[in-house]
Protein backbone atom coordinates (compact mmCIF):
# COMPACT_ATOMS: atom_id res chain seq x y z
CA UNK A 1 0.00 0.00 0.00
CA UNK A 2 2.57 2.05 0.99
CA UNK A 3 4.54 1.70 -2.55
CA UNK A 4 1.49 2.12 -4.24
CA UNK A 5 0.49 5.60 -2.63
CA UNK A 6 4.22 6.71 -2.91
CA UNK A 7 3.74 5.98 -6.95
CA UNK A 8 0.28 7.61 -7.02
CA UNK A 9 1.56 10.20 -5.14
CA UNK A 10 4.33 10.95 -7.51
CA UNK A 11 2.28 11.18 -10.79
CA UNK A 12 -0.06 13.50 -8.50
CA UNK A 13 2.90 15.71 -7.86
CA UNK A 14 4.03 15.59 -11.43
CA UNK A 15 0.59 16.52 -12.63
CA UNK A 16 0.23 18.89 -10.11
CA UNK A 17 3.77 20.44 -11.03
CA UNK A 18 3.00 21.26 -14.72
CA UNK A 19 -0.57 22.89 -13.44
CA UNK A 20 1.33 25.70 -11.07
CA UNK A 21 4.36 25.86 -12.88
CA UNK A 22 3.03 28.75 -15.08
CA UNK A 23 1.30 30.26 -12.24
CA UNK A 24 4.75 30.22 -10.66
CA UNK A 25 6.61 32.05 -13.86
CA UNK A 26 4.21 34.77 -13.41
CA UNK A 27 4.77 35.09 -10.07
CA UNK A 28 8.50 35.47 -10.42
CA UNK A 29 7.93 37.52 -13.46
CA UNK A 30 6.16 39.91 -11.30
CA UNK A 31 8.03 40.23 -8.13
CA UNK A 32 11.66 39.90 -9.13
CA UNK A 33 12.73 39.25 -13.06
CA UNK A 34 10.64 39.29 -16.37
CA UNK A 35 10.77 35.35 -17.49
CA UNK A 36 8.93 32.94 -20.06
CA UNK A 37 6.11 30.91 -19.19
CA UNK A 38 7.77 27.06 -18.93
CA UNK A 39 6.17 24.36 -21.15
CA UNK A 40 5.93 21.13 -20.03
CA UNK A 41 8.78 19.94 -21.92
CA UNK A 42 11.09 22.40 -20.29
CA UNK A 43 9.94 20.91 -16.57
CA UNK A 44 12.63 18.35 -15.84
CA UNK A 45 11.40 15.40 -13.57
CA UNK A 46 14.15 13.57 -12.37
CA UNK A 47 13.93 9.61 -11.37
CA UNK A 48 15.96 10.33 -8.18
CA UNK A 49 12.67 12.29 -7.36
CA UNK A 50 10.40 10.18 -8.02
CA UNK A 51 11.76 7.23 -6.15
CA UNK A 52 12.18 9.98 -3.10
CA UNK A 53 8.50 9.82 -3.59
CA UNK A 54 7.79 6.27 -3.81
CA UNK A 55 10.17 5.37 -0.90
CA UNK A 56 8.46 8.39 1.43
CA UNK A 57 5.33 6.94 1.00
CA UNK A 58 6.88 3.41 1.93
CA UNK A 59 8.86 4.67 4.87
CA UNK A 60 5.44 6.51 5.91
CA UNK A 61 3.43 3.50 5.64
CA UNK A 62 5.53 1.74 7.21
CA UNK A 63 5.58 4.19 10.38
CA UNK A 64 1.92 4.02 10.72
CA UNK A 65 1.79 0.28 10.65
CA UNK A 66 4.32 -0.25 13.40
CA UNK A 67 1.57 1.32 16.45
CA UNK A 68 -1.20 -1.30 14.89
CA UNK A 69 0.81 -4.11 14.48
CA UNK A 70 2.48 -4.01 17.79
CA UNK A 71 -1.28 -3.54 19.10
CA UNK A 72 -2.55 -6.67 17.14
CA UNK A 73 0.20 -8.71 17.99
CA UNK A 74 -0.59 -8.43 21.87
CA UNK A 75 -4.67 -8.63 21.57
CA UNK A 76 -5.56 -11.89 22.75
CA UNK A 77 -7.70 -13.91 20.03
CA UNK A 78 -11.04 -13.79 22.01
CA UNK A 79 -10.92 -10.10 22.83
CA UNK A 80 -10.65 -9.18 19.46
CA UNK A 81 -13.66 -11.40 18.53
CA UNK A 82 -15.63 -9.98 21.39
CA UNK A 83 -17.74 -6.70 19.87
CA UNK A 84 -16.88 -3.81 20.89
CA UNK A 85 -13.96 -4.92 23.62
CA UNK A 86 -11.52 -4.05 21.70
CA UNK A 87 -12.74 -0.39 21.29
CA UNK A 88 -12.93 -0.32 25.07
CA UNK A 89 -9.72 -1.17 25.60
CA UNK A 90 -8.56 1.72 23.75
CA UNK A 91 -10.74 4.38 25.50
CA UNK A 92 -8.16 3.95 27.80
CA UNK A 93 -5.85 5.72 26.27
CA UNK A 94 -7.83 8.75 26.19
CA UNK A 95 -6.54 10.81 29.25
CA UNK A 96 -3.08 10.35 28.38
CA UNK A 97 -3.08 11.49 25.06
CA UNK A 98 -5.03 14.39 26.14
CA UNK A 99 -1.94 15.38 28.37
CA UNK A 100 0.38 14.56 25.58
CA UNK A 101 -2.09 17.32 23.40
CA UNK A 102 -1.68 19.61 26.19
CA UNK A 103 2.18 19.34 26.43
CA UNK A 104 2.22 20.03 22.56
CA UNK A 105 0.42 23.04 23.00
CA UNK A 106 2.79 24.71 25.48
CA UNK A 107 5.54 23.50 23.67
CA UNK A 108 4.16 24.87 20.37
CA UNK A 109 4.20 28.35 22.51
CA UNK A 110 7.48 27.92 23.83
CA UNK A 111 9.08 27.22 20.31
CA UNK A 112 7.35 31.04 19.28
CA UNK A 113 9.43 32.89 21.05
CA UNK A 114 13.10 32.39 19.89
CA UNK A 115 14.14 34.30 17.04
CA UNK A 116 15.16 32.59 13.47
CA UNK A 117 18.46 30.53 12.60
CA UNK A 118 20.35 32.27 9.97
CA UNK A 119 17.28 34.14 8.67
CA UNK A 120 14.99 31.38 8.41
CA UNK A 121 12.41 30.71 11.38
CA UNK A 122 12.82 27.43 12.27
CA UNK A 123 11.27 27.05 16.04
CA UNK A 124 8.45 29.11 13.65
CA UNK A 125 7.97 25.95 11.78
CA UNK A 126 8.03 24.03 15.20
CA UNK A 127 5.93 25.63 16.58
CA UNK A 128 3.11 25.55 13.90
CA UNK A 129 3.95 22.01 13.60
CA UNK A 130 3.73 21.18 17.80
CA UNK A 131 0.53 23.05 17.51
CA UNK A 132 -1.46 20.41 14.69
CA UNK A 133 -0.10 17.85 16.47
CA UNK A 134 -1.33 18.96 20.12
CA UNK A 135 -4.80 19.36 18.54
CA UNK A 136 -4.84 15.95 17.07
CA UNK A 137 -4.07 14.58 20.26
CA UNK A 138 -6.53 16.28 22.02
CA UNK A 139 -9.37 14.78 19.39
CA UNK A 140 -9.98 11.76 21.21
CA UNK A 141 -10.95 13.91 24.18
CA UNK A 142 -13.43 16.12 22.18
CA UNK A 143 -14.97 13.49 20.45
CA UNK A 144 -15.79 11.28 23.97
CA UNK A 145 -16.39 14.87 25.29
CA UNK A 146 -19.24 15.59 22.62
CA UNK A 147 -20.31 12.23 22.64
CA UNK A 148 -21.52 12.78 26.97
CA UNK A 149 -22.58 16.05 26.54
CA UNK A 150 -25.31 14.83 24.05
CA UNK A 151 -25.83 11.84 26.58
CA UNK A 152 -26.73 14.24 29.16
CA UNK A 153 -28.73 16.29 26.56
CA UNK A 154 -30.66 13.06 25.22
CA UNK A 155 -34.14 13.87 26.03
CA UNK A 156 -33.67 17.45 24.80
CA UNK A 157 -31.94 16.75 21.61
CA UNK A 158 -34.71 13.92 20.47
CA UNK A 159 -37.44 16.16 20.94
CA UNK A 160 -38.51 19.92 19.55
CA UNK A 161 -35.89 20.81 17.48
CA UNK A 162 -32.95 18.71 18.29
CA UNK A 163 -31.27 16.23 15.98
CA UNK A 164 -33.82 13.25 16.66
CA UNK A 165 -33.15 9.93 17.68
CA UNK A 166 -30.76 8.82 14.78
CA UNK A 167 -28.33 11.94 15.12
CA UNK A 168 -28.16 10.74 19.13
CA UNK A 169 -27.56 7.39 18.20
CA UNK A 170 -24.97 8.28 15.09
CA UNK A 171 -22.61 10.64 18.08
CA UNK A 172 -22.81 7.81 20.44
CA UNK A 173 -21.51 4.99 17.73
CA UNK A 174 -18.84 7.58 17.23
CA UNK A 175 -18.09 8.11 20.76
CA UNK A 176 -17.74 4.09 21.44
CA UNK A 177 -14.76 4.30 18.64
CA UNK A 178 -12.84 7.45 20.01
CA UNK A 179 -9.74 6.97 18.66
CA UNK A 180 -10.93 6.14 15.03
CA UNK A 181 -13.30 8.96 15.37
CA UNK A 182 -10.46 10.77 16.22
CA UNK A 183 -8.30 10.36 13.44
CA UNK A 184 -10.89 11.54 10.83
CA UNK A 185 -11.63 14.51 12.78
CA UNK A 186 -7.98 15.02 13.14
CA UNK A 187 -7.63 14.83 9.69
CA UNK A 188 -10.45 17.53 9.49
CA UNK A 189 -9.04 19.43 11.34
CA UNK A 190 -5.96 19.89 9.48
CA UNK A 191 -7.19 20.53 6.47
CA UNK A 192 -9.55 22.97 8.02
CA UNK A 193 -6.99 24.86 10.08
CA UNK A 194 -4.20 24.95 6.98
CA UNK A 195 -7.02 27.00 5.10
CA UNK A 196 -7.74 28.84 7.81
CA UNK A 197 -4.68 29.93 8.68
CA UNK A 198 -3.24 30.60 5.36
CA UNK A 199 -6.78 32.36 4.60
CA UNK A 200 -6.73 34.46 7.56
CA UNK A 201 -2.37 35.74 6.86
CA UNK A 202 -3.61 36.02 3.30
CA UNK A 203 -6.71 38.18 4.18
CA UNK A 204 -5.07 40.40 6.99
CA UNK A 205 -1.59 40.67 4.61
CA UNK A 206 -4.20 42.38 1.80
CA UNK A 207 -6.04 44.08 4.23
CA UNK A 208 -2.57 46.02 5.49
CA UNK A 209 -1.41 46.36 1.73
CA UNK A 210 -4.56 47.70 0.59
CA UNK A 211 -4.65 50.44 3.62
CA UNK A 212 -0.86 50.86 2.63
CA UNK A 213 -1.33 51.87 -1.29
CA UNK A 214 -4.53 54.09 -0.28
CA UNK A 215 -2.46 56.12 1.68
CA UNK A 216 1.17 55.80 0.34
CA UNK A 217 0.07 56.27 -3.56
CA UNK A 218 -1.75 59.64 -3.78
CA UNK A 219 -0.38 60.63 -7.27
CA UNK A 220 -3.22 60.87 -9.68
CA UNK A 221 -1.74 59.40 -12.78
CA UNK A 222 1.68 58.06 -13.24
CA UNK A 223 3.64 58.32 -16.71
CA UNK A 224 5.61 54.79 -16.75
CA UNK A 225 7.88 52.48 -19.31
CA UNK A 226 5.18 49.92 -20.71
CA UNK A 227 6.84 47.30 -18.63
CA UNK A 228 6.42 49.19 -15.05
CA UNK A 229 5.71 47.73 -12.50
CA UNK A 230 6.08 44.33 -13.58
CA UNK A 231 9.56 45.13 -15.29
CA UNK A 232 12.62 44.69 -12.48
CA UNK A 233 16.28 46.36 -13.62
CA UNK A 234 19.34 46.74 -11.43
CA UNK A 235 21.88 49.16 -11.49
CA UNK A 236 22.64 52.68 -12.61
CA UNK A 237 22.74 51.90 -16.15
CA UNK A 238 18.81 50.89 -16.33
CA UNK A 239 17.33 52.48 -19.42
CA UNK A 240 14.50 55.08 -18.06
CA UNK A 241 13.15 58.57 -18.75
CA UNK A 242 15.15 61.31 -18.72
CA UNK A 243 14.51 63.86 -16.11
CA UNK A 244 13.49 66.69 -18.43
CA UNK A 245 10.36 64.93 -19.39
CA UNK A 246 9.53 65.56 -15.91
CA UNK A 247 8.90 69.21 -16.79
CA UNK A 248 7.75 69.20 -19.87
CA UNK A 249 4.85 66.71 -18.74
CA UNK A 250 4.55 69.40 -15.61
CA UNK A 251 3.25 71.96 -18.29
CA UNK A 252 0.31 70.53 -19.52
CA UNK A 253 -2.58 72.46 -18.55
CA UNK A 254 -4.58 70.97 -15.62
CA UNK A 255 -1.07 69.41 -13.99
CA UNK A 256 -0.30 70.43 -10.69
CA UNK A 257 3.23 69.02 -10.32
CA UNK A 258 5.27 66.16 -11.53
CA UNK A 259 7.17 64.32 -9.16
CA UNK A 260 10.80 62.24 -10.02
CA UNK A 261 10.67 59.11 -8.77
CA UNK A 262 13.86 57.24 -9.77
CA UNK A 263 14.40 53.57 -7.90
CA UNK A 264 17.78 51.29 -8.77
CA UNK A 265 19.04 48.32 -7.05
CA UNK A 266 21.75 48.68 -4.70
CA UNK A 267 23.76 46.13 -2.60
CA UNK A 268 24.09 46.57 1.30
CA UNK A 269 26.35 44.32 3.25
CA UNK A 270 25.86 41.55 0.61
CA UNK A 271 22.02 41.93 0.15
CA UNK A 272 20.22 43.70 -2.64
CA UNK A 273 17.88 46.45 -2.15
CA UNK A 274 15.75 49.22 -3.38
CA UNK A 275 16.98 52.79 -3.45
CA UNK A 276 14.73 55.12 -4.19
CA UNK A 277 14.77 59.17 -4.99
CA UNK A 278 11.97 61.80 -5.33
CA UNK A 279 11.75 64.78 -4.34
CA UNK A 280 10.33 64.77 -0.83
CA UNK A 281 9.19 68.21 -0.26
CA UNK A 282 6.92 67.88 -2.89
CA UNK A 283 5.95 64.30 -1.47
CA UNK A 284 5.06 65.55 1.72
CA UNK A 285 2.88 68.09 0.88
CA UNK A 286 1.22 65.92 -2.14
CA UNK A 287 1.72 62.03 -0.25
CA UNK A 288 2.73 60.43 2.50
CA UNK A 289 4.48 57.92 3.86
CA UNK A 290 3.51 55.75 6.98
CA UNK A 291 6.17 55.88 9.54
CA UNK A 292 6.64 53.96 12.70
CA UNK A 293 6.86 56.93 15.24
CA UNK A 294 6.47 60.53 13.91
CA UNK A 295 4.60 62.46 11.10
CA UNK A 296 5.14 62.40 7.66
CA UNK A 297 5.76 66.05 6.61
CA UNK A 298 8.16 66.75 9.34
CA UNK A 299 10.16 63.75 8.96
CA UNK A 300 10.35 64.19 5.29
CA UNK A 301 11.48 68.03 5.80
CA UNK A 302 13.97 66.59 8.62
CA UNK A 303 15.23 64.36 5.82
CA UNK A 304 16.04 66.88 3.31
CA UNK A 305 17.39 69.35 5.70
CA UNK A 306 19.81 67.12 7.06
CA UNK A 307 20.74 65.29 3.92
CA UNK A 308 19.95 61.96 5.03
CA UNK A 309 17.40 59.28 4.40
CA UNK A 310 14.71 57.28 5.41
CA UNK A 311 14.67 53.15 5.46
CA UNK A 312 11.89 50.64 5.08
CA UNK A 313 10.95 48.65 8.35
CA UNK A 314 12.32 45.10 6.61
CA UNK A 315 16.00 47.16 6.52
CA UNK A 316 15.64 48.89 9.41
CA UNK A 317 15.00 45.26 11.48
CA UNK A 318 17.63 43.54 8.97
CA UNK A 319 20.41 45.76 9.44
CA UNK A 320 20.03 47.05 12.85
CA UNK A 321 19.52 50.30 12.12
CA UNK A 322 17.09 52.92 13.27
CA UNK A 323 15.83 56.80 13.59
CA UNK A 324 19.01 58.53 14.93
CA UNK A 325 21.73 56.19 13.72
CA UNK A 326 23.96 56.25 10.62
CA UNK A 327 23.66 54.06 7.61
CA UNK A 328 26.45 54.08 5.00
CA UNK A 329 25.95 53.43 1.31
CA UNK A 330 28.07 53.00 -1.50
CA UNK A 331 27.92 55.85 -4.34
CA UNK A 332 30.09 56.34 -7.12
CA UNK A 333 32.06 58.76 -5.24
CA UNK A 334 32.66 56.16 -2.62
CA UNK A 335 31.25 55.15 0.86
CA UNK A 336 28.72 58.32 1.85
CA UNK A 337 27.28 58.00 6.07
CA UNK A 338 24.00 58.88 5.86
CA UNK A 339 22.06 59.57 8.75
CA UNK A 340 18.40 57.82 9.52
CA UNK A 341 15.35 60.09 9.99
CA UNK A 342 12.45 57.99 9.93
CA UNK A 343 11.46 54.11 9.58
CA UNK A 344 8.40 53.88 7.27
CA UNK A 345 6.37 50.92 6.61
CA UNK A 346 6.95 49.19 2.94
CA UNK A 347 5.13 46.50 1.45
CA UNK A 348 6.76 46.75 -2.27
CA UNK A 349 9.87 44.72 -1.83
CA UNK A 350 10.97 41.98 0.38
CA UNK A 351 14.98 42.91 0.31
CA UNK A 352 14.54 46.43 1.94
CA UNK A 353 14.14 50.49 0.46
CA UNK A 354 16.11 53.32 1.37
CA UNK A 355 14.68 56.56 0.28
CA UNK A 356 16.90 60.28 0.05
CA UNK A 357 15.78 63.57 -2.10
CA UNK A 358 16.37 63.84 -5.68
CA UNK A 359 18.39 66.61 -5.13
CA UNK A 360 20.99 64.69 -2.70
CA UNK A 361 20.64 61.63 -5.28
CA UNK A 362 21.68 63.20 -8.32
CA UNK A 363 24.68 64.87 -6.83
CA UNK A 364 26.23 62.01 -5.36
CA UNK A 365 24.80 59.31 -8.22
CA UNK A 366 25.33 61.72 -11.47
CA UNK A 367 22.39 60.19 -12.52
CA UNK A 368 19.95 62.43 -14.30
CA UNK A 369 17.05 59.81 -15.23
CA UNK A 370 14.25 58.95 -13.58
CA UNK A 371 11.87 55.06 -13.34
CA UNK A 372 8.53 57.31 -13.22
CA UNK A 373 6.89 60.43 -13.16
CA UNK A 374 4.10 60.50 -10.64
CA UNK A 375 1.50 63.02 -11.68
CA UNK A 376 -1.00 65.42 -9.77
CA UNK A 377 -3.27 67.13 -11.08
CA UNK A 378 -5.00 70.37 -10.53
CA UNK A 379 -8.38 70.61 -7.77
CA UNK A 380 -11.27 70.97 -9.88
CA UNK A 381 -9.16 69.69 -13.69
CA UNK A 382 -10.96 66.75 -15.58
CA UNK A 383 -8.34 63.60 -15.18
CA UNK A 384 -9.53 62.06 -18.47
CA UNK A 385 -9.00 65.34 -19.74
CA UNK A 386 -5.50 66.10 -18.22
CA UNK A 387 -4.94 62.19 -19.35
CA UNK A 388 -5.13 62.48 -22.81
CA UNK A 389 -3.22 65.63 -22.81
CA UNK A 390 -0.42 64.42 -21.24
CA UNK A 391 -0.56 61.06 -23.82
CA UNK A 392 -0.90 63.21 -26.65
CA UNK A 393 2.33 64.95 -25.27
CA UNK A 394 4.09 61.85 -24.99
CA UNK A 395 3.20 60.78 -28.57
CA UNK A 396 4.38 64.06 -30.06
CA UNK A 397 7.81 63.26 -29.03
CA UNK A 398 8.78 62.54 -25.27
CA UNK A 399 8.18 58.28 -25.44
CA UNK A 400 10.61 58.22 -28.81
CA UNK A 401 13.60 56.51 -27.31
CA UNK A 402 11.28 54.47 -24.12
CA UNK A 403 7.64 54.22 -24.90
CA UNK A 404 5.41 55.58 -22.28
CA UNK A 405 2.26 54.72 -20.82
CA UNK A 406 -0.14 56.67 -18.60
CA UNK A 407 -1.64 54.80 -15.33
CA UNK A 408 -4.25 56.22 -13.44
CA UNK A 409 -4.23 56.14 -9.49
CA UNK A 410 -7.42 53.48 -9.64
CA UNK A 411 -5.20 51.28 -12.45
CA UNK A 412 -2.15 51.56 -10.56
CA UNK A 413 -3.97 50.29 -8.00
CA UNK A 414 -5.55 47.63 -9.24
CA UNK A 415 -2.44 45.96 -10.69
CA UNK A 416 -0.85 46.22 -7.45
CA UNK A 417 -3.50 43.83 -5.64
CA UNK A 418 -3.89 41.78 -8.82
CA UNK A 419 0.49 40.85 -8.26
CA UNK A 420 -0.70 40.30 -4.71
CA UNK A 421 -3.22 37.76 -5.43
CA UNK A 422 -1.47 36.31 -7.88
CA UNK A 423 1.30 35.80 -5.40
CA UNK A 424 -0.90 33.32 -3.64
CA UNK A 425 -2.81 31.49 -5.96
CA UNK A 426 -0.63 28.59 -5.25
CA UNK A 427 -1.82 28.23 -1.46
CA UNK A 428 -5.08 27.12 -2.90
CA UNK A 429 -3.86 24.16 -4.50
CA UNK A 430 -2.05 22.98 -1.17
CA UNK A 431 -5.54 23.77 0.69
CA UNK A 432 -7.37 21.33 -1.64
CA UNK A 433 -4.79 18.75 -1.33
CA UNK A 434 -5.20 18.99 2.59
CA UNK A 435 -9.42 18.76 1.99
CA UNK A 436 -9.10 16.22 -0.34
CA UNK A 437 -6.84 13.90 2.16
CA UNK A 438 -9.37 14.60 5.14
CA UNK A 439 -12.04 14.07 2.17
CA UNK A 440 -10.62 10.20 2.37
CA UNK A 441 -10.13 10.14 5.48
CA UNK A 442 -13.78 10.67 6.40
CA UNK A 443 -14.59 8.07 3.39
CA UNK A 444 -12.27 5.01 5.20
CA UNK A 445 -13.50 6.03 9.09
CA UNK A 446 -17.43 5.55 7.99
CA UNK A 447 -17.04 2.58 5.77
CA UNK A 448 -14.44 1.04 8.71
CA UNK A 449 -17.83 1.71 11.10
CA UNK A 450 -20.21 0.26 8.70
CA UNK A 451 -18.35 -2.92 8.81
CA UNK A 452 -18.34 -3.38 12.31
CA UNK A 453 -21.59 -2.55 12.69
CA UNK A 454 -22.85 -4.73 10.26
CA UNK A 455 -25.26 -6.73 12.70
CA UNK A 456 -26.51 -3.94 14.77
CA UNK A 457 -27.54 -1.87 11.52
CA UNK A 458 -28.87 -5.09 10.31
CA UNK A 459 -31.30 -5.11 13.74
CA UNK A 460 -32.34 -2.03 13.23
CA UNK A 461 -33.42 -2.95 9.91
CA UNK A 462 -34.80 -6.53 11.28
CA UNK A 463 -36.97 -4.28 14.39
CA UNK A 464 -38.38 -1.39 11.55
CA UNK A 465 -35.99 0.61 10.29
CA UNK A 466 -36.05 1.65 7.02
CA UNK A 467 -33.12 1.57 4.33
CA UNK A 468 -33.75 5.58 4.11
CA UNK A 469 -33.12 5.83 7.95
CA UNK A 470 -30.01 3.75 7.82
CA UNK A 471 -28.15 6.06 5.28
CA UNK A 472 -29.42 9.33 7.37
CA UNK A 473 -27.90 7.31 10.46
CA UNK A 474 -24.67 6.98 8.30
CA UNK A 475 -24.70 10.63 7.09
CA UNK A 476 -25.66 11.77 10.90
CA UNK A 477 -22.55 9.94 11.47
CA UNK A 478 -20.51 12.09 9.31
CA UNK A 479 -22.12 15.61 9.33
CA UNK A 480 -20.85 14.78 13.02
CA UNK A 481 -17.30 14.10 12.48
CA UNK A 482 -17.30 17.45 9.82
CA UNK A 483 -18.79 19.20 12.95
CA UNK A 484 -16.37 18.48 15.10
CA UNK A 485 -13.29 18.64 12.46
CA UNK A 486 -14.59 22.48 11.09
CA UNK A 487 -14.79 23.62 14.78
CA UNK A 488 -11.00 22.51 16.10
CA UNK A 489 -10.09 23.73 12.93
CA UNK A 490 -11.01 26.97 13.42
CA UNK A 491 -9.55 27.31 16.75
CA UNK A 492 -6.32 25.23 14.96
CA UNK A 493 -6.85 27.58 12.34
CA UNK A 494 -6.70 31.19 14.54
CA UNK A 495 -3.69 30.13 16.34
CA UNK A 496 -2.03 29.22 13.26
CA UNK A 497 -2.67 32.82 11.55
CA UNK A 498 -1.30 34.12 15.04
CA UNK A 499 2.15 32.04 14.52
CA UNK A 500 1.87 32.79 10.57
CA UNK A 501 1.73 36.78 11.41
CA UNK A 502 3.49 36.89 14.14
CA UNK A 503 6.38 34.84 14.02
CA UNK A 504 6.72 32.75 10.95
CA UNK A 505 6.44 36.45 8.92
CA UNK A 506 7.72 38.50 10.84
CA UNK A 507 11.23 36.46 11.06
CA UNK A 508 11.34 35.88 7.16
CA UNK A 509 10.23 39.07 5.74
CA UNK A 510 9.98 41.78 8.32
CA UNK A 511 6.71 42.78 7.61
CA UNK A 512 3.92 44.29 10.08
CA UNK A 513 0.65 42.95 8.84
CA UNK A 514 -2.33 43.94 10.64
CA UNK A 515 -4.32 41.19 12.39
CA UNK A 516 -7.94 40.79 10.88
CA UNK A 517 -10.47 37.99 11.11
CA UNK A 518 -12.70 37.66 8.06
CA UNK A 519 -16.17 36.23 8.91
CA UNK A 520 -16.62 35.06 5.64
CA UNK A 521 -13.81 32.73 6.17
CA UNK A 522 -15.69 30.67 9.28
CA UNK A 523 -18.42 30.22 6.79
CA UNK A 524 -16.56 28.88 4.69
CA UNK A 525 -14.99 26.27 6.97
CA UNK A 526 -18.33 25.10 8.15
CA UNK A 527 -19.61 24.96 5.00
CA UNK A 528 -16.70 22.87 3.38
CA UNK A 529 -16.14 20.38 6.40
CA UNK A 530 -20.41 19.96 6.03
CA UNK A 531 -20.03 19.46 2.43
CA UNK A 532 -16.92 16.99 2.64
CA UNK A 533 -18.27 15.13 5.36
CA UNK A 534 -21.49 15.02 3.51
CA UNK A 535 -19.55 13.97 0.15
CA UNK A 536 -17.57 11.50 2.13
CA UNK A 537 -20.11 10.02 4.13
CA UNK A 538 -22.78 9.60 0.34
CA UNK A 539 -21.30 6.02 -0.56
CA UNK A 540 -20.93 4.12 3.08
CA UNK A 541 -24.32 5.43 3.76
CA UNK A 542 -25.57 4.01 0.49
CA UNK A 543 -23.67 1.00 0.97
CA UNK A 544 -25.42 0.39 4.21
CA UNK A 545 -28.69 0.72 3.13
CA UNK A 546 -28.19 -1.89 0.35
CA UNK A 547 -26.96 -5.00 2.91
CA UNK A 548 -29.60 -8.28 2.99
CA UNK A 549 -30.34 -7.90 6.62
CA UNK A 550 -29.79 -11.80 6.88
CA UNK A 551 -26.44 -11.61 6.12
CA UNK A 552 -26.13 -8.94 8.61
CA UNK A 553 -27.40 -11.07 11.22
CA UNK A 554 -25.23 -13.90 10.36
CA UNK A 555 -22.12 -11.43 10.55
CA UNK A 556 -20.82 -12.36 14.26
Amino acid sequence: MGLLGGLVGSEAGVLLARALVTVLSRTVSDLYVPIAAMSDGAMVVSPGLLVSGLMLGLGVSMLGAMGPAGDASRTAPARALAPGEYEDSQELRVAPLAWVGCGCLVLAGALALPGPVKELPLFGYASALCLLLGLSFLAPSVVQGACELVRLNRERMQTGRGIGMLGCIAIEQAGRAPGRAAVTVSALMIGIAIMMGVGIMIQSFRHTVEIWIHQTIMADLVVAPTAWPQEDESGMLAKRVPRSWAGAIASVPGVAAADTYRQLTIEIKGRPVSLVSRDLRLHAKRSRYLFVAGDSVATLHRTVAAGGVIVSEVLAETLGVGQGDTLTLMTPSGEQPFPVMGVFYDYATDGGKVVLDHTLYRRLWQDDTVTVIPVYVESGADLGVVRRQIAERIRAGLGQEVPLVVISNAELKAEILAIFDRTFTITYALEFIAVVIALLGIVNTLLTSVLERQRDLATLRAIGASAQQIRRLVLWEACYLGLLGAAMGMVGGVLLSVLLIEVINKQSFGWTIQFQLPGRLFLEAVGLALATALAAGYLPARWAAKQPVVDGLRYE
